[in-house]
């Protein structure tokens, strides 16, 4: 406990107070600016019904491009705190906003250590207080843990280079983790495959006597770490060959038949536009998205301030004259590549699938201004970027309550409820801007009551429908082109209330 104590006090000042603002950023009223949607209300949904019904899975949320199903670790990591929260589904939101804090601290002990205590300090304070990773750490979705086994991917990969092979074992577990929040994470594979070749010829080229028992414990390491890996893909395996191999079906469409990576498509077919077009066009937007939107959004400085950095960083490497120092070469294996193969994606990148990225864009950040001479020049441009970065960001942190929370939701569910009979079956419809048309949301809350919504699959057998009317459009349920609506029995509409500062709620009943 004394050295525990030693250690903090030996921390600077304002390392308390960065790590003081992003958790104030993180947890600050939280609960009423919370984002609580479709995909939370299903995988809310779904983890409920793990404790409450005894029933695991072993799939996690289908992804929304390509019909595909992540594996599972995200729903058994919302598992305890939902259990201990339950009905409320704020358990896993404070897991996410306190895994984000931890992430934070944790970025600035790895970053001291590769790198230096200033890199450490300036990379915190961006990645602390990034908008970009604020938001995302105030709610809860499988995408939204990413940065900190990303980090931890990172800093293990660093360590299996120059300390102990041993560590591709972690880096094999943190890989296969993240590739279960998101497919994108699959550009992570970059930094350890690389720097995995540097260790092999660093190997090979020392005495070969001293090479051989260390090729073997890397052999040994790296199988270990692979099996560790498969092992982990035999719930999506075992799905896939279940149901016709769904998962790898649309992998291939999307990498063939969806067009997501014809560079030529916008181009008429033309090889070398396509090429000129990827190189001056693709990669500028790419990178200058990927390092700069998660602090400013999409800003027209974005641009230049990316052309400032390339010329910096070249300059940096003639002076140094390539030598990079080994943390900064496992910097680069994860951003760079990563970069370039989200640069190939030909359609919408969103900030949730690059925020695997975060910890690397701002490790970035920390070098640029710790490395930059001369030290009154980084000190002038720290403080103008510094300075930039926050009046950017005031305005861009969710912090303010919602006019509908997740209590209007509550009481809409305990609304619809009350107006079911004990034994009566009922199906609910949402129209939202989120087009999410089963109202996962809702449907979360009224299967913490006690007669629940039929499933989603069992919709024939409902006596009473509920339109949930989130647009509050003029509605007619006889021109409804939505399957559900359209194959009730009754269109008439027997009830029709609304909810304050929330939907409006239209009741059809069948008396067949």
């Amino acid at each position: 406990m004394t050295a525990l104590l030693t250690k903090l006090k030996s921390l600077p000042l304002i390392f308390f107070l960065i790590v003081a603002i992003a958790a104030f950023l993180r947890f600050y009223n939280l609960k009423d600016s919370l984002m609580f949607q479709g995909d939370q209300g299903r995988d809310a949904l779904v983890v409920s019904q793990i404790f409450q019904e005894l029933d695991p899975v072993f799939i996690g949320p289908v992804t929304s491009i390509g019909n595909m199903y992540l594996g599972p670790f995200y729903y058994y990591f919302m598992l305890p705190f939902l259990f201990l929260s339950y009905p409320s589904p704020m358990g896993p939101v404070y897991a996410v906003a306190g895994l984000g804090l931890v992430t934070v601290v944790l970025f600035f002990f790895i970053a001291r250590r590769l790198f230096d205590q200033k890199t450490a300090l300036i990379g915190t304070f961006f990645f602390g207080l990034s908008a970009g990773a604020v938001n995302l750490s105030r709610f809860s979705w499988n995408p939204n843990i990413a940065p900190f086994f990303s980090l931890l991917m990172f800093y293990w990969t660093y360590l299996a280079w120059k300390k102990n092979s041993k560590y591709w074992i972690y880096v094999a577990i943190c890989f296969a983790l993240l590739i279960q929040l998101h497919y994108v994470t699959l550009l992570a594979f970059s930094g350890p495959a690389i720097i995995l070749l540097l260790q092999i010829k660093d190997y090979f080229q020392a005495a070969k006597n001293k090479t051989d028992q260390k090729i073997k414990q890397l052999g040994l390491h790296v199988l270990f770490a692979s099996v560790i890996f498969l092992i982990s893909l035999t719930p999506l395996v075992l799905f896939d060959f279940k149901h016709g191999f769904v998962n790898a079906t649309s992998f291939t469409s999307i990498l063939t038949e969806k067009e997501s990576f014809d560079l030529e498509r916008k181009t008429g077919g033309n090889t070398w536009q396509a090429i000129h077009k990827f190189l001056t066009l693709d990669l500028k937007d790419r990178a200058s998205q990927i390092i700069f939107e998660p602090s400013f959004g999409v800003h027209p400085l974005n641009h230049p301030l990316l052309f400032v950095l390339l010329i910096t960083v070249i300059i940096y490497l003639v002076k140094t004259k390539a030598k990079l120092s080994e943390a900064e070469i496992v910097l680069a294996a994860y951003l760079i590549p990563a970069i370039i193969g989200i640069s190939v994606y030909q359609h919408q990148v969103y900030e949730h699938y690059i925020a695997y990225l975060f910890p690397m864009v701002y490790l970035l950040y920390g070098l640029f201004f710790s490395r930059l001479k001369p030290k009154f020049l980084s000190f002038i441009l720290f403080i103008g970027f510094g300075t930039f970065f926050i009046t950017n960001n005031l305005n861009r942190y969710w912090l303010k309550s919602h006019t509908f929370t997740i209590d209007n939701m509550l009481q809409t569910a305990q609304a619809i409820h009350n107006r079911v009979s004990q034994n009566e079956k009922y199906n609910i419809v949402l129209l939202s801007e989120s087009k999410d048309l089963y109202g996962m949301n809702y449907r979360y809350f009224l299967n913490t009551l006690d007669n629940k919504p039929v499933k989603i699959e069992d919709h024939h057998q409902a006596q009473k429908l509920f339109i949930i009317n989130e647009e509050h459009s003029s509605f007619d349920p006889v021109s409804s082109e939505i399957y559900e609506i359209k194959v009730f029995p009754s269109k008439t509409i027997v009830d029709r209330f609304t909810i304050e500062n929330g939907p409006e709620i239209i009741v059809l009943q069948s008396y067949n």
